[in-house]
């Protein structure tokens, strides 16, 4: 669900039972198999991914050896196995190199943001003989393009709101559940500590535009306008928020990994972020301290983008391999994978029946996260988003830093999409 600089790590996983292979997907004898799967998680979530592929291979009872790329963010160099960045553009240029000859990952699990390009290219293959399991969700079946499935339903990814509730407590305050309310929390809450209390993720990039993509929403516009009137409102009320000096400035460095750290070390009191933060603040023994819910809503309703990965295979993986990426991808999707994934990860599900093993600690951050993908908006899948951002960004740096007008910059700002749209 987030682009960024991402490091290598190799994991051989090795089976351990049995001494023959058991057939798989039509008698198909995997033992010997080598297949990479490429997914991009930070460094926390990676023993999850890992447990699973072992368990995969022990469900098999097959010797496939899976080499298991996985990606993480701002890693320095030095501890890495491989010597090779993959982010989401960087698969899509990997494989247009080796597809359909000999691609050297074999399933992956991409932002669901960035699937046409995968599509225009001919880089994916037809995944249409797989059966979606009947308790996944219908809202996180992909797309199909052209009348194909391309791509596989894995990991939904929301946002949350993390309150500190001793501070709430001291303050006086309620959880805000509107954007009035947000400002004069934000108000009471710089009142009592001298200074501001609340950070937004505005951190250049994806982070700043799912911020603004949300709140946009939440005031019915559109962000692939970015300058009618929800969009106006929404940016002026950030504006607000900013010139009043409500919002912290380490909001422009704020994204899913420090937003976990300014909620650790008291920075905020108030701050949005991906619901993986509930795992990590339990594992320091700190969620206790906080109340997770789903937010607040704008004049239009909430609005929450709704992040996370698909799995895909490229075109040119065929026979054994083939078969093991697509049994890998079966086992990705059952309950057993994704339970486990909601208990170590705090991650979303995307199947109803994955939840009834939550952490008693963590429930409430799963009722949230059900509340939230009920008002769930997909980032439409265009192949100028990334001017989209961009021009988010840029908006942000000219509203809030250098307080420009707020109609007068979104103008320009839709111009420079439109130009994008019309070129792609």
């Amino acid at each position: 669900m987030i682009p960024a600089v991402l490091a290598i790590v190799m994991a051989l996983v090795m089976a351990a039972c049995g001494t023959g292979a058991a057939p798989l997907r039509g008698g198909e004898r995997l033992a010997g198999t080598e297949i990479t799967f490429s997914i991009g998680i930070p460094d926390e979530e990676r023993p999850a991914i890992q447990e699973l592929l072992s368990r995969f291979q022990q469900r098999t009872r097959s010797r496939v050896n899976v080499a298991f790329l996985s990606r993480f963010r701002d890693q320095p160099a030095s501890r890495v196995n491989l010597e090779t960045s993959i982010d989401s553009r960087e698969l899509i240029a990997k494989l247009e190199k080796e597809v359909p000859d000999n691609p050297s990952v074999h399933l992956f699990a991409q932002d669901n943001l960035a699937l046409t390009p995968l599509v225009d290219a001919g880089l994916v293959q037809d995944v249409s003989e797989v059966e979606i399991p009947a308790t996944v969700i219908d809202s996180m079946v992909p797309p199909t393009f052209g009348g194909r499935r391309l791509f596989l339903p894995f990991r939904p990814n929301v946002r949350l709101t993390y309150l500190d509730e001793e501070r709430f407590r001291i303050a006086g305050l309620r959880p805000p559940t509107t954007t009035h309310d947000l400002m004069a929390a934000a108000r009471r809450l710089k009142e009592l500590a001298g200074e501001p209390a609340v950070t937004l993720s505005l951190a250049e990039g994806d982070p700043a535009a799912v911020t603004i993509s949300e709140l946009i929403v939440s005031y019915g516009g559109d962000p692939l306008q970015l300058n009618d009137p929800g969009s106006v409102q929404a940016f002026s009320f950030l504006q607000q928020l900013w010139s009043e000096g409500l919002i912290a400035r380490e909001s422009l460095f704020a994204r899913y990994d420090t937003e976990v750290e300014y909620l650790r070390t008291g920075t905020s009191t108030l701050a949005q972020n991906w619901s993986f933060t509930s795992a990590v603040l339990a594992k320091h023994r700190v969620l206790g301290s906080f109340r997770v819910y789903p937010g607040w809503k704008g004049p239009a309703g909430a609005a929450h983008v709704i992040g996370g990965e698909v799995l895909g295979i490229p075109k040119g993986v065929r026979g054994k391999q083939r078969a093991a990426a697509l049994a890998l991808a079966e086992y990705l999707m059952s309950r057993e994978a994704q339970q486990f994934l909601v208990q170590e990860n705090a991650w979303a599900s995307i199947r109803t029946d994955a939840y009834d093993t939550v952490p008693v600690e963590q429930q409430e951050t799963f009722d949230a996260i059900q509340e939230a993908l009920e008002d769930g908006w997909f980032r439409p899948s265009v192949p100028y988003w990334p001017q989209v951002t961009a021009s988010m960004n840029e908006a942000v740096d000219r509203i809030l830093l250098q307080q420009q007008e707020v109609t007068a910059v979104l103008d320009e700002m839709h111009a420079k999409i439109e130009t994008a749209r019309r070129s792609a």
